[in-house]
């Protein structure tokens, strides 16, 4: 065998070490029944329920820690004719009207080997249950523990009504080698108020976590090396 055969094989093992791209987080929302009493949900304006889903609930991949999905302090979960099994119902983004809008729905995920976690795309189903709802999807992330800045861009979603119209917002910005990545769903104000109710029924994260290499496989890189030590 030759020097170049082995370097191929050895590319090769390192390649088979790398995740492909796929789904980290998968919220399951479909347990979610506010009108049963789940949470403290059941009156206008009544504080949300905190978590809102436990981390058992995010479908997590193989290697990556997730923790539960919580909401700021303020943001309210609504109860009322429209709201249904299986999603989150929740206003008040803008928590008194003032135009600033302070609140966001949370989780962290954690890579379970250092620099492991990379994150390729966020995206969200949502409902906008009236022209008072807030219409700017937006994600924030914070990296590694730093500030938190606005993931891709703002997108506005013109749809709302007075029936069930779930929409998928998909957000596209390439985070590698983190330790941890914080996700907020903060929505902003762009035509339209942020005070009316915003249903939200998926909430998904795809990307990869690099494993760790196992014992074996450096066994092996280190025989190839050896190889092609000898060979030169």
């Amino acid at each position: 065998m030759t020097s170049k055969s082995l370097t191929v094989m050895a590319s090769a093992l390192l390649g088979a070490s790398s995740a492909q791209s796929s789904v980290l987080v998968n919220w399951d929302f479909s347990g979610l029944d506010w009108r049963s009493g789940q949470g403290s949900g059941l009156t206008l304006n009544g504080p949300a329920p905190n978590p809102i889903l436990t981390a058992a609930n995010a479908n997590a991949a193989a290697g990556l820690t997730v923790s539960d999905l919580t909401p700021s302090a303020n943001l309210n979960v609504v109860i009322n004719a429209t709201t249904a099994a299986g999603e989150a119902d929740i206003r008040d983004f803008d928590f008194g009207g003032n135009g600033s809008n302070e609140n966001y729905i949370e989780f962290t995920m954690t890579g379970n080997a250092p620099g492991s976690l990379n994150i390729e795309s966020i995206s969200i189903s949502q409902w906008r249950n009236g022209g008072g709802a807030v219409d700017g999807m937006a994600f924030e992330v914070s990296v590694g523990g730093g500030a938190f800045s606005l993931y891709d861009s703002v997108q506005v979603d013109s749809n709302s009504g007075s029936g069930p119209s779930f929409d998928t917002f998909t957000f596209t910005e390439a985070i590698t080698g983190a330790n941890t990545v914080a996700v907020r769903f903060a929505p902003r104000h762009v035509n339209q108020g942020s005070t009316g109710n915003l249903h939200v029924n998926g909430l998904q994260v795809n990307g990869s976590v690099v494993p760790e290499p196992s014992t074996s496989f450096l066994a092996g890189l280190a025989g190839f090396a050896l190889l092609l030590r000898r060979r030169k």
